[in-house]
């Protein structure tokens, strides 16, 4: 008997998914009989009407058939899951792997075709819903719903190509990076220091200019020249591409590093699709989803790093008010690793 009890909880949840698709075939049952007595019962229709409009919607019979379809449907998938003895948590699992694919294409689609297409697509639908129900089907819920689609169709059509940045903005971005690139491309470079504003100052970056480049305190770096003056330069101060990220009203606000990220990288840059963080110590990682590091220097790539970076870098500099560095960045499928260091 011992050996057996592993097995009781498969067969219970076995006996569960049994109970429910009988549930359904009842409801289905009961749905039917209702249309039938609905139609027959006179009395029935009348308080329906008095109490319970929505009833008589709900109890005709293209809702009744639709509702049991739909029913039908999920009850014979459940059936075929359970003769094949296939896992709901397994099938979950596949469909939700389908849908982050679905929401990948649809971002792609969206960002190559703008909203136009999607909002032709509603407002025809709207169009031949809302002409059926009315004049064919005589259902009213059903002629409001075809009206709400035409509206929102014709809304999305007045809305701009991209609600966010987009390419445009990512070329302006990728745009100020020129002017450093042409201070850097002289010489050999090392890693970026980020210094966080003073007083409502601008946010810089010490690039140092030698390939073994020496441990200088932070008063030393903000001393460096912002342009070349002679050949025996350490380094230079330069504006990185979020320099003036510390002037956003909304950062005067209680708001997390990663909503800061959110706003910068996604809702308003459109660099990335998605922003985590994990600070653990000194060290912070930040992880963007489908984000863009085509850049066109190569100097600033090697000393302050991708667009992406270099603008979490100018965020995490001014809220931890510390200078920050750039430790490395990673590329792993479509998503970019980026982990800095907060300095003393």
């Amino acid at each position: 008997m011992r050996s057996r009890e592993p097995g009781k909880p498969v067969a219970n949840a076995r006996l569960g998914e049994a109970l429910i698709d009988i549930q359904t075939i009842v409801i289905i049952g009961l749905l039917y009989w209702l249309l039938t007595e609905e139609q027959s019962n006179p009395f029935l229709r009348t308080w329906l009407s008095d109490n319970f409009p929505l009833g008589l919607y709900i109890l005709s019979p293209l809702a009744v058939a639709v509702i049991s379809g739909t029913l039908l449907v999920v009850t014979a998938f459940r059936i075929g899951l359970f003769v094949t003895g296939r896992s709901m948590t397994f099938v979950g699992g596949e469909v939700l792997r389908g849908l982050s694919g679905l929401e990948i294409q649809l971002r792609k689609f969206v960002s190559t075709k703008g909203t136009t297409t999607s909002a032709l697509i509603l407002t025809s639908f709207g169009t031949a819903l809302g002409l059926y129900s009315y004049f064919i089907a005589g259902i009213i819920p059903l002629t409001a719903l075809g009206i709400s689609c035409i509206i929102l169709g014709l809304t999305a059509l007045s809305l701009p190509r991209h609600v966010r940045g987009g390419p445009g903005m990512r070329a302006m971005l990728q745009g100020a990076t020129r002017g450093v690139e042409a201070l850097l491309e002289q010489g050999t470079v090392g890693r970026a220091t980020y210094l966080p504003p003073a007083d409502g100052d601008a946010i810089f970056a010490y690039v140092p200019l030698t390939p073994q480049p020496e441990t200088l305190s932070i008063d030393e770096m903000k001393q460096a020249p912002k342009s070349h003056v002679g050949n025996n330069e350490k380094g230079l101060l330069v504006h990185p591409v979020g320099s003036e990220l510390n002037r956003i009203p909304e950062f005067q606000e209680a708001l997390s590093l990663e909503e800061r990220l959110r706003y910068v990288l996604v809702e308003s840059a459109d660099v990335c699709s998605r922003v985590m963080v994990e600070e653990t110590g000194s060290v912070v990682v930040v992880a963007m989803e489908s984000a863009d590091t085509d850049l066109q220097g190569q100097k600033y790539l090697e000393s302050l790093g991708s667009l992406p970076s270099s603008l979490a870098a100018c965020i995490i500099a001014t809220l931890h008010n510390k200078p920050v560095t750039l430790l490395d960045e990673k590329k792993t499928g479509n998503r970019l690793i980026a982990r800095f260091r907060l300095l003393a």
